[in-house]
């Protein structure tokens, strides 16, 4: 069945959604969110590869980078939507694949977008990024969460700067736009969202592992040997709702192991 052509916007500005393949988190740590927001932030300007002349490449509104997914509102300036996110992926996926000894795609194949056409709709995007990590429960308000540009870039509580924000703040005034963001949007807004049924997220299994096996990132549980992998995995089993392909994606044990360690 062809691919359904993706939905242009009038404006050039789209709220994109990254996901990680086959659902996995994209974080393991601390440092990797802000490696992503370093790609982010290198990523309006670049050199043209024809002149290498410096080009805007895009103006990134907002940002928030959740635990296996990323939502951004973005221009369109020198590149298309599609060039803009083919970079973003790719940087990030170089880092993450060096740094944890893995090959292949991080992101899912085709990145999901919707067009904002209007003022209207731009504030409700706005609004619905920055909140995202208070609807999932992250935290109580949006301006607690480190990994957004709603306290990095318009706080100003981090040095991290990715945001075009002179041109939300001229035309919306900060006191308005804190209390947007601050005000809940309703239940019925429907946003680009994740569809994500489990009932054990990823970093809630990981955050058990580390702590069962006194190990800093996963990378380091992997270098114990194999029985204690699967002893620690067996245990985690016990404790929480979740299945053995999900185990054995976020272990990195084989699905075969873990679906054996089901049976014992």
């Amino acid at each position: 069945m062809p691919r359904i052509g993706r939905i242009q916007s009038g404006t050039g500005i789209y709220h994109v959604m990254l996901r990680g393949i086959n659902r996995q988190d994209l974080f393991e740590e601390p440092d990797d969110y802000w490696a992503f927001i370093r790609v982010l932030s290198a990523l309006p300007q670049r050199k043209s590869v024809v002149t290498s002349f410096p080009v805007c490449t895009c103006h990134i509104y907002a940002y928030c980078l959740m635990p296996n997914h990323v939502h951004l509102l973005v221009c369109e300036k020198d590149w298309k939507v599609g060039e803009i996110v083919k970079s973003i992926a790719s940087s990030y996926a170089f880092y993450y694949n060096k740094k944890y000894g893995r090959v292949g795609h991080l992101f899912q194949d085709r990145f999901r977008s919707e067009p904002c056409n209007d003022a209207a709709y731009f504030i409700t995007l706005f609004r619905y990024i920055h909140q995202n990590p208070v609807k999932a429960g992250l935290v109580d308000e949006a301006r607690a969460y480190e990994y957004s540009s709603w306290g990095n870039d318009y706080l100003g509580l981090s040095d991290h700067q990715v945001c075009y924000k002179q041109a939300a703040i001229n035309r919306y005034g900060m006191d308005e736009l804190s209390a947007w963001v601050e005000m809940p949007l309703s239940g019925e807004v429907d946003c680009l969202d994740i569809e994500n049924k489990r009932i054990v997220a990823d970093e809630t299994i990981r955050q058990m592992i580390l702590e069962k096996s006194g190990t800093k990132n996963l990378t380091e549980f992997r270098l114990h040997s194999k029985e204690r992998q699967k002893n620690i995995i067996r245990d985690v089993m016990l404790k929480l709702d979740a299945g053995p392909r999900q185990l054995s994606r976020v272990s990195g044990l084989p699905y075969s192991i873990v679906y054996k360690l089901k049976k014992l």
